[in-house]
């Protein structure tokens, strides 16, 4: 299967949530849901949604500690975006370790980049600065310019 968009956790976060650059993310489902695109995220980036979501859904992210409920509500967004034709694939540990080597970028940021490598992919991402200075050439296509 040939994947032509890989999303970052940022993006998928925009969606569940409304935030600026939802309507992009959303402009790419409806691609996949029409078979006009295909889309997939790491495995990491997966378990970033989950417990994003988690934490947001306590209402105070910063100080309280989810709990089942909120986990579930995390997991349960995470079926909605499979339910657009999203795969959960997983890059090779080597790509993903010199993405990471080479430069100031998170883990889960590592996974992501190196899906979209591995498969030739648009990563799509929103502002985070970490994906500028990448030891791979990538394709990405940005959400937003501004944080949130």
């Amino acid at each position: 299967m040939t994947v032509e968009y890989v999303f970052d956790t940022e993006p998928l976060i925009a969606y569940l949530y409304d935030e600026p650059g939802a309507p992009e993310v959303t402009e790419r489902f409806r691609a996949m849901q029409a078979d006009d695109a295909t889309g997939a995220i790491s495995h990491a980036t997966a378990t970033e949604v989950v417990y994003k979501v988690a934490r947001l859904e306590t209402g105070d992210p910063n100080r309280t500690s989810p709990g089942e409920e909120e986990l579930e509500v995390g997991e349960m967004d995470i079926r909605v975006l499979q339910g657009f034709g999203l795969e959960i694939e997983t890059p090779s540990w080597n790509t993903v370790a010199s993405i990471k080597a080479a430069g100031r970028i998170s883990l889960g940021d590592s996974y992501a980049a190196a899906l979209a490598a591995e498969t030739g992919a648009t990563l799509v991402v929103g502002a985070d600065p970490e994906f500028e200075d990448l030891s791979l050439d990538i394709d990405l296509h940005r959400i937003r310019e501004d944080s949130v």
